[in-house]
């Protein structure tokens, strides 16, 4: 029976080959991109190298560690060797296996607290950039929203976190806690910037003219262009918060060691108790894991520019490099010369058959 009106077209669904074939191509622009930056390739490889081992340690520890995170040894304070390669300290503890059950803490306790404050901060900067009507209350919410966020900039983040985790006490909710409460601002700052500057483009303007919901506006136009700088900050922003965890564990009051392993709290107990002089090699382990994890993560956060970027991504995937070539056109030919006009010049005459 034939029905009357007009048949809403649907668009065929991609098939599975469509999006295997999506996702093999969005996984090949991935890698050249990756490619064409040697340090972000280094940088993503060492970053995935230390997530697959915390979460072997979660799960497996025996496959990573040789020696429990209590289990003591018959080597004392002995130096680097193929049984323990970052030597044992006085209570017979493998240092390497030490340092490897610290790894899932530390990594847990960075993304918790650049999470926590991308997702608190970025909702206060939302509103604070958005919203920003003088004269109305989302207007006087905005104020309240960016004076409290300048009274937390007012103060050195590191010397607040440590006013906070001296009151708190040690703890490792303690120790988030601080450091959480003096984070959050910052991406407070860059999302209301960078809302500022998108909720004035066109597109935007004309979504409004047209009758879309305020909400519908931040969901589908503001937060899919503000979400490419913050997610850069991010990534960069776990080696900072790493740094920062180390720092208040290396002055006493991160988590206690060794009855819990942590990069920091281990670097303060080895140089409290005077080994890190007659053995220097008790703060290999720690150090250098610091050193490894954050500068793996400055070089990954460094090269997500140019792989979130739209243009830089076509461009590198496309080529394989760096460099933008323009193309110029080929060379057009000269035009034929112009027939000769016969003019009639002054003081010539015309010449005479003999």
């Amino acid at each position: 029976m034939a029905t009357s009106g007009a048949v809403a077209n649907f668009p065929p669904r991609a098939s599975a080959g469509q999006s295997a074939r999506q996702v093999y191509v969005g996984l090949r622009t991935f890698y050249r991109v990756l490619k064409a930056n040697p340090l972000t390739f280094v940088g993503f490889v060492v970053v995935a190298i230390l997530c697959i081992a915390a979460l072997l340690m979660v799960v497996a520890p025996h496959v990573l560690a040789p020696y429990g995170p209590d289990q003591i040894t018959t080597a004392y304070n002995q130096g680097p060797s193929g049984a323990h390669p970052f030597g044992t300290d006085g209570l017979g503890l493998d240092i390497y296996s030490e340092t490897l059950y610290a790894l899932p803490l530390d990594l847990e306790i960075a993304f918790a607290i650049a999470g926590a404050a991308m997702i608190g901060g970025g909702v206060l900067g939302l509103i604070a950039g958005y919203w920003d009507r003088p004269g109305s209350a989302s207007g006087a919410l905005s104020v309240v929203i960016m004076r409290i966020t300048d009274i937390f900039l007012a103060f050195p983040s590191l010397i607040l976190a440590l006013a906070i985790a001296v009151s708190l006490g040690r703890g490792v909710w303690q120790l988030i806690v601080a450091i959480l409460l003096t984070w959050w601002p910052y991406y407070v700052r860059l999302v209301r910037g960078e809302t500022l500057a998108v909720k004035h483009l066109p597109y935007v303007s004309a979504a409004r003219a047209a009758g879309v919901t305020d909400g519908r506006i931040v969901l589908r136009h503001i937060l899919r262009n503000v979400l490419e700088p913050v997610v850069v900050y991010f990534t960069l922003d776990i080696g900072t918060v790493l740094v920062t965890l180390s720092t208040i564990g290396f002055v006493g009051l991160g988590v206690a060691y060794p009855s819990t392993a942590e990069w920091g709290s281990m670097i303060s107990y080895y140089q409290g108790s005077g080994l890190i002089t007659a053995y220097p090699w008790t703060v290999l382990g720690p150090g250098l894991a610091i050193f490894v994890t954050v500068l793996a993560f400055s070089l990954l956060g460094d090269g997500l520019r140019d792989i979130l970027d739209p243009r830089s991504r076509r461009v590198l995937g496309g080529t394989g490099t760096g460099a933008i070539t323009v193309a110029t056109p080929p060379e057009a030919p000269l035009p034929p010369p112009a027939p000769a006009e016969s003019e009639d010049l002054p003081g010539s005459e015309a010449p005479t058959a003999v």
